[in-house]
């Protein structure tokens, strides 16, 4: 004999739309998980899809008592809220399990798999259709059983997602395991998931990393970009609790239709007037709720209409005390304005947000990436910064991570809040294989922290050599200098003439510039070749010369700038620079760019 198999919590992702969770998307598939993988040769054993003598079968019995369970829930949604459930559905749903015979309850299961997960799912419309329109997400057991006469029972049970302890105190109650989280979704990319790129200033890194994620998402999928600083935390990377500022009641309600049904609720109207007020809002959703949610607000009696605008036969009484006997329990909004409070909430960092992004996609069938950008990796103390999560950056094979870490209280809660389910199921959390994250390092910088060779190696590296992307800007001139010192120079040559005067003072290839180091919207033209020199010259003197004066030549400036008459001071290299363009460089770079044409000098400085 076979133990039954029960998948519990029925996934919102299998039911109907209509049955779907009122927060979520789209129209829910027609195959039920299971399990994973991993059983797959016990599901195998289980199922038996190869003997044609097994018969699977729906209990006619089962689905009308489990309906007569849920009359409540379909009527009052108490427990959840749902998209389109109300007591008409709930009729039509009985109604149809009723009418069916027999052999209607049959189906004949088929086996799918993805990369980590196991489904079954079957044509037939008591499967493919009336099953899905029945059961109550988050709320409903599915039991497979084998019986002697090789025949597997389907039954649904109502399971409210708890069960009583094993001493049976009804006031205490354990929590029913949601589904396995899925970390492998087996999405397929040609990029390394823990990437940094680094090179010497301007030599592309941010502009390279742009373009791969372009087309890492092309087909689908989400970014977010961080950049880091000195003072820049655990708590600002991955998340922690901060005060927040809790509006008044009404201001915390957006939607104008569910302003414009308060506004009648707190009118001073007779309980009769409102509800023939809010009758055409609620007539084509669920009405059932209409007497209930003015029982909240009202205690007079009022007569009630059916959906096709005829007189109901029914005492609302039942429905209106509902709503008189849980007032006391719901905080009701009212006209009276409070003042505003504050109250601390766990609020996530760019981390979690990708994170709980890329986890929630996991779970489905249609994996996308998910990217976290770090700019400027080791501007802030990343060993403070990433924390625990560290652990997370070790891959395995399969690109999730190899060791679990313990998540913290307030992260738990946190998940279970976005993701479902109970906290106690988010007690380990790995990095799933559709998230992705890229940092750009500058080693160059002044006032960087050093990363430590157990963080560095859980990266790729990607180095971006001095002059790579250069043929981007190739071709590319400006005019400078005024007089005898005019002439066109072309950016990349001046660069590399400077580099090579820096190289050989023995300044390491890090303090290099690179292509970009001014932005590639003033180096690269709209159209043809010539650079604007007004931005150009200006962005010159405060983004190349400043870093020369104050950081790459700073102890070679006599040398460097030897056709200034004075080097000492960064505001006298910039005014000779606006008159003598390249010539206020030593002879080194002078010379690659010489003067086109013999001019009579006007003073003796200009024949220096």
């Amino acid at each position: 004999m076979y133990d039954p198999i029960v998948v519990k919590a029925l996934p919102s992702s299998f039911v109907s739309r209509r049955l779907k969770l009122a927060h979520e998307r789209g129209s829910g598939e027609a195959k039920l998980f299971v399990g994973p993988t991993r059983n797959e040769q016990l599901y195998n054993d289980f199922f038996a899809f190869d003997n044609q003598d097994v018969k699977y079968k729906f209990d006619k019995n089962n689905l009308l008592e489990y309906l007569e369970q849920v009359k409540i829930e379909y009527s009052y949604q108490s427990i959840h809220k749902y998209k389109e459930v109300d007591l008409e559905l709930w009729d039509s749903n009985y109604n149809e399990v009723q009418a069916m015979a027999e052999n209607d309850f049959f189906c004949v299961l088929l086996k799918h798999t993805d990369s980590s997960r196991y489904y079954v799912r079957a044509e037939e419309n008591v499967f493919k259709t009336l099953f899905r329109k029945i059961a109550l997400p988050k709320l409903t057991d599915i039991v497979f059983s084998r019986d002697d006469d090789n025949g597997i029972l389907i039954n649904i049970e109502l399971h409210v997602n708890y069960v009583a302890n094993a001493e049976g105190n009804s006031d205490e109650v354990m929590p029913v395991e949601n589904e396995e989280i899925n970390y492998k979704t087996g999405i397929e990319s040609d990029f390394h998931h823990n990437r940094i790129i680094f090179g010497a200033p301007g030599t592309g890194k941010s502009y390279d990393l742009n373009q791969d994620k372009d087309t890492l998402l092309k087909n689908g999928g989400e970014y977010e970009r961080v950049t880091f600083h000195p003072d820049y935390s655990y708590a600002n990377f991955v998340g922690t609790y901060k005060p927040t500022m809790l509006d008044s009641g009404n201001d915390l309600i957006a939607n104008e239709d569910e302003k414009g049904v308060l506004s009648v609720l707190l009118d001073d109207k007779t309980a009769q007037e409102k509800y023939d007020l809010l009758y055409d809002k609620f007539k084509d959703g669920d009405l059932t709720r209409l007497p209930l949610l003015l029982g909240l607000y009202n205690d007079d009696k009022f007569k009630t209409k059916k959906k096709d605008g005829s007189d109901a036969s029914g005492d609302n009484s039942v429905e209106r005390n509902h709503g008189r006997a849980i007032r006391p329990y719901v905080n009701l909004i009212s006209n009276k304005r409070s003042a505003s409070e504050i109250a601390y909430e766990y609020v996530p960092g760019p981390f979690m947000r990708t994170y709980v992004k890329a986890l929630k996609n996991a779970q489905t069938d249609n994996p996308k990436p998910y990217l976290l950008i770090v700019e400027e990796i080791n501007r802030a103390n990343v060993a403070a910064v990433f924390g625990d999560v560290f652990q997370l950056l070790d891959r395995d094979e399969d690109n999730v991570s190899e060791y679990a870490i313990q998540a913290s209280e307030d992260i738990k809660k946190y998940l279970a809040k976005e993701l479902g389910g109970k906290p106690r199921e988010y007690s380990e959390i790995k990095i799933p294989d559709n998230m992705f994250i890229w940092a750009t390092m500058n080693s160059a910088d002044q006032g960087v922290f050093p990363m430590d060779t157990a963080f560095k190696r859980r990266w790729n590296f990607d180095y971006l050599g001095i002059n790579h992307n250069e043929n981007d800007i190739k071709g590319n001139f400006v005019s400078m200098g005024s007089g005898v010192y005019h002439r066109a120079i072309e950016w990349n040559e001046l660069r590399k003439a400077i580099n090579n005067t820096l190289s050989s003072y023995k300044i390491n290839e890090d303090k290099l510039l690179g292509p970009y180091f001014l932005s590639r919207k003033i180096v690269v033209p709209n159209a043809g070749n010539e650079i604007n020199a007004n931005i150009f010259i200006s962005a010159f003197k405060s983004k190349v010369l400043m870093y020369l004066f104050d950081d790459a030549a700073k102890q070679k400036r006599a040398s460097l700038f030897d056709g200034c008459m004075d080097t000492t001071k960064y505001s006298s290299i910039c005014e000779e620079f606006d008159k003598r363009g390249v010539e206020i460089f030593c002879k080194e770079i002078r010379d690659k760019f010489p003067r086109a044409i013999a001019t009579v000098a006007e003073s003796p400085e200009e024949y220096k």
